[in-house]
């Protein structure tokens, strides 16, 4: 069997946000750039994307593709409750039988920007017309503060959302704030497969891609994905590489004004603040849980502005959790790294991925070690030293866990900060 590189969650042109070149073509010359064996089309049901899909995409047996990149029909939809939820499809005949089912209850599923269309149904009921089709469906970055199945004061569980339908749902995708640690210390999400994915609004190498997940597999087709999400006949998730989630813009819990990010330390200490963050201290443990617990009942006040906080993913995590993450057997590692532009722009100290000096570097590192995949997970780093010492040194502390970052939250991403800028 052969291990595919994977991303399940993009969006298209039809989305709205998103870069006006996000065409199959330019997905298909990204994914190869990132070393993506098989990605999702995203926004399957719109109309004009599926039309492009069908246009654009050629089968070969039960694999659609576009100039030797895999493509499976996917969309993520939004439910009566504002949740999003990534619905994977076997086929063009099964998108178009879901859109059938989908009309009815949805606003805007045939609109120029209804690429994520809204449909006024629950969960279960969504996940029922989605098995009916023969399709996939699990929560999309499950844990984000706005329209997440484990959004503050919203599920604490996946019967709660999904009802009889739970037992079909085989997938989470963790989002780009959360990584396997956080999700494993609710015990009900151990049987499930974690997906990695980019969510990605651009082809852009430092977009998309910028999670996947590697599967084990025979094929990049639906059949082959849906066996490895469910585990069955030695199909299975390898590995999982995404972003360290204190990169995300939703890691630490925030103020709702502000958006200063919350550091709870240990202390007696008053609470205080400064441009970035507030500082509350608990005396211990119990302490610093109750105080998880005050702030999804809304009775926490940035001591900055007094306005309420909001809890962030890992401490909404946390507070549905038991306190422990513990991994099933099952669990493959999780690689935290992020996208090599990134840790190109930071090596050289430039402002943007777009400058001339990170795509010379970024260009040249592949051209002598392959795709950016290969380089993020398994080039040797003697090899990356030869072409740019500071790259091969930064990706050297990810590969050991070890990277330093200035962390994220309150919609700010984290940052990157080089291990010659930290003390």
């Amino acid at each position: 069997m052969n291990q595919y590189d994977v991303d399940l969650h993009i969006h298209s042109l039809h989305s709205i946000g998103v870069s006006k070149v996000m065409t199959i073509p330019r997905l298909a010359q990204g994914a190869k750039a990132k070393g993506l064996h098989l990605i999702g089309t995203g926004d399957a049901t719109q109309p004009q994307w599926l039309k492009h899909l069908k246009s654009s995409l050629t089968k070969k047996g039960d694999i659609y593709e576009h100039d030797s990149v895999a493509f499976i029909p996917t969309v993520e939809i939004e439910d009566a409750e504002s949740i999003h939820h990534v619905v994977l499809l076997p086929d063009f005949e099964s998108v178009e039988r879901l859109r059938k089912s989908l009309k009815s209850n949805s606003p805007n599923l045939d609109h120029e920007w209804g690429g994520r269309p809204r449909v006024n149904l629950k969960g279960e009921e969504i996940a029922g017309l989605v098995r009916d089709v023969n399709g996939m469906i699990g929560p999309a970055h499950a844990f984000t503060p706005y329209r997440a199945i484990f959004r503050e004061n919203k599920y604490t569980s996946l019967k709660a959302c999904y009802g009889d339908e739970t037992p079909h749902i085989h997938f989470l995708e963790l989002g780009l704030s959360a990584d396997s640690e956080i999700a494993d210390c609710i015990p009900e999400l151990h049987r499930l497969t974690y997906i990695t994915s980019s969510d990605a609004h651009s082809p852009s190498p430092s977009k998309l891609g910028r999670e996947f997940v590697r599967l084990k597999m025979d094929a990049p087709t639906y059949d082959e994905v849906s066996l490895a999400l469910r585990r069955e006949q030695g199909r299975k998730s390898v590995l999982n590489v995404g972003l360290d989630p204190r990169l995300g813009k939703y890691f630490l819990s925030y103020c709702s004004k502000c958006r200063r990010t919350l550091l709870i330390g240990d202390g007696k200490d008053a609470p205080s603040f400064d441009d970035l963050n507030i500082y509350i201290n608990c005396k211990n443990d119990n302490e610093a849980q109750q105080l998880l617990v005050d702030i999804s009942k809304r009775k926490v006040k940035c001591p900055a502005d007094g306005k309420l906080l909001r809890l962030g993913v890992r401490d909404r995590a946390a507070a549905i959790g038991v306190g422990e993450s513990k991994a099933p057997k099952h669990r493959p590692p999780y690689l935290r790294i992020a996208p090599l532009l990134d840790i190109i722009v930071s090596a050289l100290g430039v402002k943007s991925d777009s400058s001339k000096s990170a795509v010379r570097l970024y260009d040249k590192l592949r051209e002598n070690l392959g795709t950016e995949s290969t380089i993020l997970t398994s080039s040797p780093i003697s090899e990356i030293r030869k072409i740019n010492e500071r790259v091969a040194e930064m990706i050297q502390l990810y590969r050991d866990g070890t990277a330093s970052y200035e962390i994220g939250g309150g919609g700010r991403y984290g940052k990157l900060l080089p291990p010659w800028e930290v003390e």
